[in-house]
């Protein structure tokens, strides 16, 4: 998909929210020109995370992908965004959220069913002791 398709199917979207149609396309426009967001993965340590994250570590990394994804399921957090690991052929994982304050600003765009691309990788474990972590990348077109 190319980025004007992606810019015109998320101002559709925006306007279904009650968006106008211009402040929809500013909107989309802004969101695709903005540069990437890399941010640090919160949470990655809560459960069997760290098991988690210790497995990706043996995959290639073109068999493994990042997405985000609304969470509207959680109690704690209306607007949690919660980051999902996906080996090819094996399933996916919550291994994460996203920073409140960012989740904030990018959970109603998800929800209005806006495109978001992600990247992400497993960071940490350079020492004995030291915990797991992850970080993505989002760009919105």
């Amino acid at each position: 998909m190319n980025t004007r398709s992606i810019v015109c199917t998320n101002a559709n979207k925006l306007v279904k929210q009650g968006y106008s149609r211009s402040e929809a396309f500013k909107k989309a426009w802004t969101l695709a020109k903005a540069n990437d967001i890399t941010v640090k993965v919160k949470g990655t340590s809560f459960g069997i995370r760290q098991t988690a994250l210790e497995h990706l570590t043996r995959y290639n990394a073109a068999d493994v992908s990042y997405i985000i994804a609304a969470d509207v399921h959680n109690n704690h957090d209306s607007n949690a965004v919660a980051v999902v690991a996906k080996v090819r052929n094996k399933g996916a994982f919550v291994i994460g959220y996203l920073p409140a304050q960012l989740a904030a600003n990018i959970s109603p765009l998800l929800r209005a069913g806006l495109i978001c691309r992600s990247e992400g990788w497993v960071t940490g474990k350079y020492h004995p002791y030291m915990n797991y972590g992850a970080a993505v990348t989002l760009k919105f077109a």
